[in-house]
């Protein structure tokens, strides 16, 4: 292969991974940095190079941006709960920091930073644009802003062109995170709490990979944040009502109060904590049935060209079939 011109971090997450084969798939030679504990990623290409790294380890970082043009720095600790807010930091801001001034150094041509909706929080007037308040809801969401902020910040000061992605909740082909819900519903033990006339906004890997590349190469997108999402979000109700059709089971008619589970849900985590434990059942379980997820994407559309071409009807189908197709369901 080519010598690579684009790197990917976080090559061992689902849109990391994603991102890297949809890439070598366009015949960008694209190198692939994975997080070396957490083995090394099955997939391949002959426009892919795999290399071990950590964004906490400078070395590791320069390493991995010899000869790059275009950095996609994905890598983060995404939400396992029984790590130290001292592990996000280090991740999600320091490592994101070493990305940035090594990239300078490099003389990296563009530099793409992933951040995530989530930094908006329950959005109070939806749909809600990149102007929106914000109003992390725990520390991840906080030290993924923090890491966008200096992204936005320091990038420029050190003469990067920087564009930030918010994505949407990301889904697709074998993604997992959503792997459960579909488990519980086809058993019909899956609860339903709250009225579920709340409002969730998706974004398929696929629309998503395309912004990611559009922002690596649009002159439009530097010194820019793009909310990515699909044309509209939906109700928990309808998510239900296809995860259920798509499998051929009944969803959920009944409904908890929400007090139910925020309750035991807090209890669980704080008695969890200070053993290092992943609880089963935390608080940030909970926002997903009440905190209304809604944004406007009409930005990314007039800036970037943005179409999303997914319908989540069509898409969330799609993930229910890889499920029963992996052997999952």
């Amino acid at each position: 292969m080519e010598r690579p011109t684009t790197l990917v971090t976080g090559a061992n997450g689902y849109t990391g991974s994603m991102l890297c084969q949809y890439l070598a798939r366009k015949g960008v030679p694209t190198r692939a940095m994975y997080y070396g504990p957490d083995g090394k990623p099955d997939f391949s290409h002959e426009n892919l190079e795999l290399v071990p790294g950590d964004v906490r380890n400078r070395g590791d970082i320069e390493k991995a941006l010899g000869g790059i043009e275009i950095v996609h720095h994905l890598a983060a600790l995404y939400r396992p709960v029984n790590v130290t807010n001292r592990d996000y930091e280090d991740v999600n801001i320091g490592g994101t920091r070493n990305m940035l001034e090594l990239s300078a150094e490099a003389g990296v041509k563009r530099f793409v930073h992933c951040s995530t909706i989530g930094v908006h929080g329950h959005v109070e007037n939806p749909p809600g644009p990149e102007t929106a308040p914000i109003k992390p809801d725990d520390y991840y969401q906080e030290t993924k802003y923090e890491g966008e902020v200096l992204a936005r910040t320091l990038g420029p000061e050190l003469g990067l062109k920087v564009a930030v992605i918010r994505p949407a909740a990301i889904y697709g082909s074998r993604e997992k995170r959503f792997l459960k819900l579909a488990q519980l519903i086809k058993s019909r033990r899956f609860m339903m709490f709250g009225s579920g006339r709340v409002l969730y906004h998706w974004i398929h890997i696929d629309d998503l990979c395309w912004a990611f590349e559009e922002c690596g190469k649009n002159e439009a997108a530097v010194g820019q944040t793009y909310i990515i999402a699909d044309d509209g979000a939906i109700y928990l109700n309808d998510v239900l009502r296809i995860y259920g059709e798509a499998m051929g089971v009944e969803p959920p008619k009944m409904r908890w109060p929400l007090w139910m589970l925020m309750i035991p849900s807090t209890m669980v985590e704080f008695a969890c904590k200070p053993f290092g434990i992943n609880p089963p059942l935390h608080r940030r379980r909970c926002e997903w049935f009440w905190s209304t997820r809604a944004f406007d994407v009409s930005k990314a559309k007039t800036e970037l060209g943005y179409q999303p071409k997914v319908k989540v009807e069509d898409g969330l189908v799609d993930m229910i079939r890889s499920y029963e197709e992996a052997g999952w369901l």
